[in-house]
């Protein structure tokens, strides 16, 4: 394991940091926000010195990463960088304990959302700026590992993170040097993109960039109590709901139109995500609840699929089943968003079906390309795909008795369990909203904290250091 290399890559993080950090800074002095101002001067001290040192210790180790180090860093990262993440909450005037600092932190990275904070009016402007920023670093971090683990053409329907051996080596060096840039570039625009689009629909400048960095990153925080407080109109919620493609849609999908390489054969996935969104938005309109307020329907699918979980109005009809469904679906593999992902559901449903068919007809030759393209589902993408789905529903299960242990109901256990794993923000869309996280005891929020990183990453990384580790071949 070369431990300098991936040393490096998280000191490149740790200066991303830094720099948020003085952005803070700046914000604190330039509207008299003082409150916790030294928070960021030594969230900005310590994460200039540490990422510094990082990548001094890594830079000339960096050519020899192997697979192994891109997972592990991975897996690092997201246990790591809250670390940093959490110094501002710990040294606020809020009263804000290490633990909950740190689940604060994690719930940001992950674009998860859960929150200790009670009643966030009463926090101050650069403490929210500073949560929602750590979605935003969240979301820009799972970008580039997943871009920088693609070396094949297979990587499209394998897991995010294990992928090609191809990936290994220089060929990761240089993609992680060729992309870094072109992804930090897209993703900042997208970003300025919405903001605009927000400012326009005459959206404050403050919570147009905080519900840009939360949007754009499938998160859950908000500069609000009520994300109705800043969509008080149809128009508003419109454009909001399509903020929320990028974490559904594929990553190439943008970078490509930013190149000029758009080709629509190449999205077939994409196609399917948008057709799924437009067909059920029209079914709940026009069939389950006519008559309803449309924006808040479209809303309601894209939010789930996204695995964001804001809702502006309750479409006030048991749904909750449906819609965390849609949040197990989730969006593309290549994407910001969490949940088993769509292209492994397409995998498992085709394969099932041509084995249902098999009984039928034995001697049937069976079309196994996907999305009926020159890609092959080949009996390791359909292995892989069952294990992610297998493992959701044990970790699901594994963490529902832990958390009815906490005095919570089964049903709120079970539906707080997959949110959990799918990163998703408890709202009224599944009956969560009144879940106080602060109350919680300490035992439970270790464990919340443990399964939204492992939501995030996906098990099955965990499963290939173990595998890598313990049993070695």
């Amino acid at each position: 394991m070369n431990y300098k290399s991936i040393l490096y890559f998280l000191g490149i993080y740790s200066l991303f940091i830094s720099f948020f950090s003085i952005l803070n800074i700046f914000y604190s002095i330039y509207f008299d926000h003082t409150l916790d101002l030294y928070s960021y001067f030594i969230t900005f001290i310590i994460s200039l010195l540490v990422g510094t040192f990082f990548c001094y210790l890594g830079y000339k180790h960096i050519q020899n990463i192997t697979l192994s180090d891109q997972i592990m860093f991975i897996v690092i990262s997201f246990v790591y960088v809250p670390l940093l993440i959490s110094i501002p909450y710990f040294l606020s005037s809020y009263n804000i304990n290490f633990l909950d600092s740190y689940f604060e932190s994690v719930s940001g990275i992950t674009s998860t959302g859960f929150s200790i904070i009670e009643d966030i009016s009463y926090i101050d402007e650069p403490l929210l700026l500073w949560r929602s920023s750590s979605q935003w670093l969240g979301g820009l971090l799972l970008l580039i590992a997943i871009v920088g683990t693609i070396g094949s053409r297979q990587s499209k329907i394998r897991p995010v993170f294990l992928v090609s051996s191809e990936a290994s080596g220089k060929n990761f060096y240089n993609n992680f040097n060729i992309y870094f840039i072109k992804i930090l570039l897209i993703y900042f625009l997208s970003t300025l993109a919405i903001i605009v689009l927000f400012k326009i629909s005459n959206i404050r400048f403050f919570d147009s960039v905080n519900l840009a960095f939360t949007a754009i990153s499938s998160g859950g925080f908000i500069s609000t109590e009520n994300l109705s407080d800043i969509l008080t109109n149809n128009f508003k919620i419109f454009i909001f709901s399509i903020s929320l493609l990028f974490p559904i849609f594929n990553f190439y999908l943008f970078f490509n139109i930013f190149t000029r390489k758009f080709k629509f054969q190449n999205h077939h996935e994409d196609l399917h995500l948008a057709l799924i969104i437009i067909i059920t938005t029209l079914i709940f309109y026009f069939i389950i609840i006519p008559n309803r307020d449309f924006v808040n329907i479209l809303l309601s699918i894209v939010t789930s699929i996204s695995t964001s979980g804001l809702v502006v109005n309750n479409l006030n009809i048991d749904s909750t089943l449906f819609f965390i469904l849609l949040t197990i679906m989730g969006g593309s593999l290549i994407a910001t968003s969490s949940g088993i992902k769509y292209t492994r559901f397409y995998i498992l449903l085709k394969i099932s079906y041509q084995e249902i068919y098999r009984l039928v007809k034995p001697i049937n030759i069976f079309n196994k390309n996907l999305y009926n393209v020159e890609s092959k589902i080949d009996d390791d993408d359909s292995k892989i795909a069952f294990m992610v789905f297998i493992s959701f529903i044990i970790l699901v299960f594994i963490l529902t008795s832990f958390l009815t242990l906490d005095n919570l109901s089964f049903e709120d256990s079970f539906k707080l369990s997959i949110l959990t794993l799918t990163n998703t923000v408890t709202s009224s869309l599944y009956g969560l909203e009144s879940l106080n996280f602060f109350d919680l005891n300490n035992f439970t929020k270790i464990f919340l904290i443990v399964f939204m990183i492992l939501g995030k990453i996906e098990i099955i990384a965990i499963l290939f250091l173990i595998k890598k580790f313990i049993f070695k071949e």
